[in-house]
């Protein structure tokens, strides 16, 4: 017999008492929360439509959604726009089948071309993957001494080496920093030949999450310049690399290793359970070993896009960056990449 609940849909930035509720449910991740909404709806102006199942005021389920109004690529609903993974959270009960049956309504009232669902859940295991990536985790509970001792040996050697060259880590978080670690992601974007990511990202990332003590920023240092950093998001026990950005130039340094361990050291005196390493692309063989090296699980994360119009699930193939297109945007001047990202990031989610 299905449980007795309400659905409701709901805008988590004006939803009185909303972490509190999230914080009970054991799935919940800081991509659930508030902060992370507000995040996106102040750099992109999305419109939140969080599918909310509630029994005696006890939220027991979610799909949260955002809604992408764009010229460029149609209205849509995304769970979640530049969210790694938000598989739904289905109350006991419920299928997959019956709950997006209840978002399907809402997305034909409100013109939506396509839903997007960022993640599987139970019910979910024969529809056709639209995108897929890799997905590496670290199980923490086991404490530092047990993680250090898994590591590869080309990590304990890239620590000691950076060690060696003097480069320090220090948690940082003023705007002075952030736009250090900006100037480093503008970096490492063009490298991976995409344009970056608009600075009013992650300034709100830093208002919303980092001052809200939901994550923090790792930055190394050689000779007091700014040359690698990682943002990581954190919520329930559970941490998330999200963001990593480092000067080429001082790669031989081997900074993020000294960054990543130092991070895995502050999660663990924290009580974190689990660290995501976040979303490889297929073919990214040198950050998938990067990840695994450090004794991650390796698991593939699949997204699932159903089209409204025709009432079908659209099947798709591994990510992969064009090469002529990596090329292309390597090219580009940094100021250049900067308007093309402020451009296009609003209309990609």
């Amino acid at each position: 017999m299905a449980v007795a609940n309400r659905l409701e849909v709901v805008d988590p930035t004006r939803f009185s008492g909303w972490d509190e509720r999230l914080s009970c449910h054991p799935d919940a991740t800081v991509f659930h929360a508030t902060a992370w909404a507000r995040v996106l709806t102040d750099t992109y102006a999305y419109l939140p439509a969080y599918f909310a199942f509630i029994e005696k005021d006890r939220l027991v389920g979610l799909l949260p959604f955002m809604e992408i109004r764009s010229w460029i690529t149609g209205t849509r609903g995304v769970s979640l726009p530049f969210t790694d993974e938000c598989a739904p959270i289905l109350p006991h009960g419920i299928g997959f089948e019956e709950a997006m049956s209840r978002v399907i309504v809402v997305a034909e009232s409100r013109g939506w071309r396509t839903v997007e669902i960022r993640g599987r859940a139970p019910g979910m295991e024969n529809l056709p993957v639209s995108t897929e990536y890799l997905s590496h985790d670290l199980d923490l509970t086991g404490g530092e001494s047990l993680l250090f001792s898994r590591y590869r040996r080309n990590v304990h050697r890239n620590i000691r080496k950076a060690e060696r060259e003097g480069v320090a880590v220090s948690d940082d978080k003023t705007p002075e920093e952030l736009r250090e670690f900006y100037h480093l992601n503008c970096l490492t974007r063009r490298e991976h030949g995409l344009p970056p990511q608009p600075i009013r990202f992650f300034e709100h990332l830093r208002e919303h999450v980092l001052e809200k003590g939901l994550g923090f920023l790792l930055m190394a240092r050689h000779k007091k310049k700014a040359i690698a950093g990682a943002l990581f998001l954190l919520s329930g026990g559970k941490a998330i690399f999200k963001y990593g950005a480092s000067d080429r130039r001082y790669q031989a340094f081997r900074p993020n290793n000294l960054v990543f361990r130092d991070a895995i050291r502050l999660l663990c005196g924290k009580g974190v359970r689990t660290l995501s390493f976040g979303r490889t692309d297929f073919g990214h063989e040198g950050l998938r070993q990067f990840k695994l090296s450090w004794g991650t699980t390796e698991t593939r994360v699949q997204y699932v896009k159903y089209d409204v119009r025709s009432k079908s699930y659209l099947g798709g193939t591994p990510t992969r960056q064009s090469t002529s297109w990596k090329r292309s945007m390597s090219m580009l001047p940094i100021p250049v990449l900067r308007i093309i990202g402020n451009v296009a990031y609003r209309h990609i989610g």
